[in-house]
C-alpha cells in the first residue's frame, strides 16, 4: 500500500498552556467520556493524542519525549508512529513534521504502512487538548504500562522462582512510582513581578508563642517539612497538638494523620487545650458542656480533621491520595498537615527497610515531594534513642531512624527534659536546624499537661525560665500517661 503524502499535511502548532490562576475553561477535544467507549477505544485515542501532541505542541514534547517509551504503547501502529519520532529526534536533534515522519516510513514494508496510515489520518484531525490535563493523563499512561509491566514480571518470578526476575519487578515499580512529568521550567531572574507575588500569596505562618516566633522568623512557609523530636515519653505529640491549635486559632486548617494514637485520644488532647478543659475531667463531664464550647468558638477556628491509620499502613503516596480525597468531599485543599509519626510509616519507593539510613531518608524526601506538590506546611514528630533520656544535651546524632532524614527537613527542634522538668511542667528546646531564619540555640519553656499548652516567658538570651501554672502542671501529671 502506497501513502499518499498529499493527502496530509502538518497540523498547525499547538501552543495550549495551563491557566495557572483561573480554571481552565471547557475546550473542544476528540477525547470522549470514559462511559462511552471501552477499554481498547480508550487506549487508542489517548496515544494518538500523546502522538498528535508530540509533532504540534514543543512544551509537551519536552515534557515527555525521554519519559515514554515505544513499549508504553498496546498497538503496532502507535508503537511504530513514536519510534520514528523518538527516532528522528535522535537523529536531528529536532522534532520532526508531518512529512518529514511520512517519509521516514515510505520504505517500510506493506504491512507497517497498512498499521501507521489510519494513526497518520487520526493525528492529522486530531483538535487541540488542554496541555495540563494531557500531561496529567500521559503520567498516568505511563506509571500503568510500567507497572503492567512489572506485574507481568513479578507473576513470571513467581511462577519461575527466579529471584533476579522479582527484583527487576520491584525495580520496575519502583521507577513508576517516581515518573513526575513537570511543565514548569521554573523563574527566571527578570520575573520580579511575579517573585513578589509569591512572597505577599503565601507568607509564612507564625505560632503566636514568642519563644518560637523569635526562632521561626517569618514563619512556616508552604512545600516545606518540620520536626520536633524527643525520646520517648518526653512530648512530641504533646507539642503537636499545642501547634495544631496555634494553627487553628489563626483560623487554619490543620490535619492530623495518626499511626499510634486513636482517634479519640487525639481528640481527648485536643478538646483539653481548644475548649480550655483539664483533660483529667472529660471522662465525667456532660458532653453537652463541649457542645456548647464548640459553638462558641466554631466560627474563629480553622478546619480540624484526626485520621487514624494503621502503624506501618501508611505510605506517601497513600497520604498524597487521602488529602486528595479530603480537598475533593470537604474543601479542604491546604492544611497544615501534621503526621504522627514518619517513623511508623512505609515508603513507597523503597521495599526493603534492612537500611534504615535510605528507608528513612526516603520517606522524608516522599513526605517532602507532597509538600511541594500541594503547597502546604508538614510536620512529623521523630523519635530519638535512648542517649536522650534525661540528657538536656542531647543532640540530632541521638536521632533513631536516619540521619538523612535532618537533611531533608527545612527545620527541626529538640525537647529535652528531666523528671524534675516533667514534674514542674517545663520543656528545654534546642534548634538543631533552621531554614526559616538561621537560628539554632536554645531555651526553656512551660507546658500545662492539663490542657496540653505551651506556657510561655521567653528570655532572649536562653537562660532559664520559670513557668507560670507550675502547681497546676504538677498536679495534672499524678495518673496520667506519658506523651
Amino acid at each position: 500500500m502506497k501513502i499518499e503524502l498529499t493527502t496530509l499535511s502538518p497540523v498547525p502548532f499547538v501552543t495550549t498552556e495551563p491557566n495557572l490562576v483561573t480554571p481552565t475553561p471547557a475546550v473542544t477535544t476528540s477525547l470522549p467520556t470514559a462511559q462511552a467507549l471501552d477499554v481498547q477505544n480508550t487506549k487508542h485515542i489517548l496515544e494518538t493524542e500523546i502522538l498528535a501532541n508530540l509533532l504540534n505542541n514543543r512544551a509537551y514534547f519536552s515534557d515527555t519525549i525521554y519519559h515514554l517509551d515505544k513499549s508504553h504503547f498496546t498497538e503496532m501502529g502507535t508503537s511504530l508512529v513514536f519510534e520514528g519520532i523518538k527516532n528522528h529526534y535522535l537523529d536531528f536533534q529536532k522534532t520532526p513534521s508531518i512529512k518529514e515522519l511520512l517519509l521516514s516510513f515510505k520504505d517500510q514494508n506493506k504491512k507497517v504502512k497498512e498499521n501507521v496510515k489510519p494513526i497518520f489520518q487520526e493525528i492529522q484531525s486530531s483538535k487541540p487538548i488542554d496541555s495540563s490535563m494531557l500531561l496529567d493523563l500521559t503520567e498516568k499512561f505511563i506509571k500503568m504500562s510500567m507497572f503492567g509491566d512489572a506485574i507481568m514480571k513479578g507473576a513470571d518470578a513467581l511462577s519461575s522462582k527466579n529471584e533476579d526476575l522479582m527484583t527487576e519487578s520491584f525495580a520496575l515499580a519502583e521507577d513508576a512510582v517516581k515518573v513526575t512529568l513537570q511543565s514548569d521550567l521554573g523563574v527566571q531572574l527578570h520575573e520580579i513581578d511575579k517573585i513578589f507575588d509569591e512572597f505577599k500569596e503565601k507568607p509564612g505562618i507564625k505560632l503566636g508563642i514568642p519563644s518560637f516566633d523569635q526562632m521561626i522568623g517569618d514563619g512556616f512557609t508552604p512545600k516545606t517539612l518540620h520536626s520536633v523530636m524527643a525520646a520517648s515519653g518526653v512530648g512530641k505529640t504533646a507539642a503537636m497538638i499545642a501547634f495544631a491549635v496555634q494553627f487553628l486559632l489563626q483560623k487554619k486548617d490543620v490535619v492530623i494523620v495518626s499511626l499510634e494514637m486513636s482517634e479519640a485520644e487525639m481528640y481527648r488532647r485536643l478538646y483539653a487545650n481548644i475548649y480550655d478543659i483539664d483533660i483529667g475531667t472529660l471522662g465525667i463531664i456532660d458532653k453537652q458542656i463541649i457542645k456548647n464550647k464548640h459553638k462558641d468558638v466554631k466560627d474563629s477556628i480553622g478546619s480540624l480533621v484526626v485520621k487514624e491509620f494503621p502503624t506501618g499502613g501508611l505510605t506517601p503516596l497513600g497520604l498524597d491520595s487521602y488529602l486528595a480525597k479530603l480537598a475533593n468531599e470537604t474543601g479542604i485543599e491546604k492544611p497544615i498537615v501534621i503526621v504522627d509519626y514518619l517513623g511508623l510509616m512505609s515508603s513507597d519507593r523503597m521495599k526493603n527497610a534492612d537500611n534504615s539510613y535510605s528507608y528513612f531518608g526516603s520517606i522524608a524526601e516522599e513526605l517532602r515531594a507532597i509538600a511541594q506538590k500541594r503547597d502546604l506546611v508538614m510536620f512529623t514528630p521523630l523519635q530519638l534513642n535512648r542517649s536522650a533520656i534525661n540528657n538536656l544535651e542531647t543532640d540530632q546524632s541521638a536521632l533513631s531512624e536516619s540521619m538523612k532524614i535532618l537533611m531533608v527537613l527545612d527545620s527541626a527542634f529538640i525537647i529535652a527534659q528531666t523528671p524534675q522538668m516533667k514534674e514542674d511542667g517545663k520543656m528545654k528546646i534546642n534548634y538543631v536546624k533552621n531554614r526559616m531564619s538561621g537560628k539554632t540555640w536554645s531555651f526553656d519553656i512551660g507546658f500545662c499537661y492539663r490542657k496540653f499548652r505551651f506556657i510561655d516567658t521567653y528570655n532572649m538570651g536562653g537562660s532559664n525560665v520559670t513557668a507560670t501554672e507550675t502547681n497546676d502542671v504538677a498536679e495534672s501529671l499524678k495518673g496520667l500517661m506519658s506523651f
